[in-house]
C-alpha cells in the first residue's frame, strides 16, 4: 500500500539562470555531500509508545471508524488477530515530544543535529540553502503494527541531493531521504517514508 502525501508548485524549476552557471557558482558541493549521501542516522524512538488512547484519538480527529481500531473482540476475530493502528497514522504516532524536561532536551538536540543529515544540512546553509520545503512524501506501508508493539524506532538517511537548479523561489537542491520504522517488540520493519524537500536561498527568487 502506497500513500503520496503533499507536493509543492513553488518548486517546479526555473531557467533563467542555466546549469553551467550554477554547476560554476557551487563547484565542489557535491563532494563535500558526498561522505554523508545514504548514511543512517542513529536509530530514534518514538516519544511515547503506541498506545490504544492514541490511535482512537487519531480516528477520532478523521473520524475513521473501522472496528479493528476501536473494538478488540472485533480486531481479535480479524485476520490481524489484535487491534491495529491506521497506517495513515505512521507520522501523528512518531511526532516527537512537544516538550521534554532540560535533562532530556540535550539526548534530543545530539540525535537531531550529530547526524549524516545533519552534517548535509550544514553544509548547504552555508551555501545560503537555508529554506526548506516539503515536495513530497511517499508512505510504504510493510505490515501492521499496533499497541502491542512498543515504541516506534526512526532509521532515517539522505539517499540523493540534486546537482543545484534554478527554481522559481531561487536556486536550491532537492534532497530525497528515506525514514525506515521498525517496532520496539520483535524488531519488525513495518513501514517506509521516503521523502522529497527543497533547500533554497530565496534572496534568489524569479520575479
Amino acid at each position: 500500500m502506497h500513500s503520496i502525501i503533499g507536493a509543492c508548485s513553488a518548486a517546479q524549476i526555473g531557467g533563467k539562470e542555466n546549469a553551467v552557471e550554477l554547476k560554476e557558482k557551487y563547484v565542489g558541493l557535491a563532494d563535500e555531500l558526498a561522505p554523508y549521501i545514504g548514511e543512517y542516522a542513529p536509530r530514534v524512538w518514538s516519544a511515547y509508545p503506541l498506545e490504544t488512547t492514541a490511535i482512537q484519538q487519531f480516528c477520532g480527529m478523521v473520524e475513521d471508524a473501522n472496528p479493528i481500531y476501536w473494538q478488540p473482540e472485533v480486531a481479535k476475530a480479524s485476520r490481524f488477530g489484535r487491534v491495529i493502528a491506521p497506517p495513515q497514522g505512521l507520522m501523528a504516532f512518531n511526532i516527537d515530544a512537544w516538550w521534554l524536561p532540560k535533562y532530556l532536551r540535550g539526548e534530543v538536540d545530539q540525535a537531531r543535529t550529530s547526524t549524516p543529515e545533519g552534517k548535509i544540512r550544514e553544509v548547504l546553509a552555508d551555501r545560503g540553502f537555508t529554506t526548506v520545503t516539503v515536495v513530497e512524501r511517499e508512505e510504504e506501508y510493510l505490515e501492521p503494527f499496533g499497541p502491542e508493539d512498543g515504541h516506534m524506532g526512526r532509521d532515517r538517511r539522505v539517499t540523493s541531493v540534486s546537482p543545484v537548479k534554478q527554481t522559481k523561489v531561487g536556486p536550491g537542491v532537492f534532497m530525497t531521504y528515506e525514514i525506515e520504522y521498525h517496532t520496539q517488540h520483535n524488531t519488525r520493519l513495518v513501514a517506509i517514508a521516503r521523502n522529497v524537500t527543497l533547500l533554497y536561498d530565496g534572496t534568489g527568487a524569479q520575479s
